[in-house]
């Protein structure tokens, strides 16, 4: 997938807060069902421990992304501004 750049040369993260936000939305479902349908039984309460897992490394990895990304992106800008410095 290619991600398209706004100003600044910053690539757009729409797609990624998209798969972020639908997939917290999805174990959100999950989890509202089971507290308030689902039975006393261990598949239930599996499904719920994984919701709440795969929920907190999503937000680890979307946050540790956007950190990794930002450093990138000051290196390469910072690099850049050493070949412009250069030039002259």
């Amino acid at each position: 997938m290619v991600n398209k750049k706004i100003d600044g040369g910053k690539p757009s993260w729409k797609m990624r807060r998209r798969a972020v936000f639908g997939t917290l939305v999805f174990c959100a479902v999950i989890i509202t069902y089971i507290v308030f349908i689902g039975e006393e039984k261990a598949v239930y309460e599996t499904a719920t421990f994984s919701a709440f897992g795969l929920m907190g490394a999503i937000i680890a990895s979307y946050i540790g992304g956007a950190v990794w990304d930002d450093y990138n992106m000051k290196r390469v800008s910072a690099q850049e501004q050493e070949v412009i410095e250069g030039d002259h």
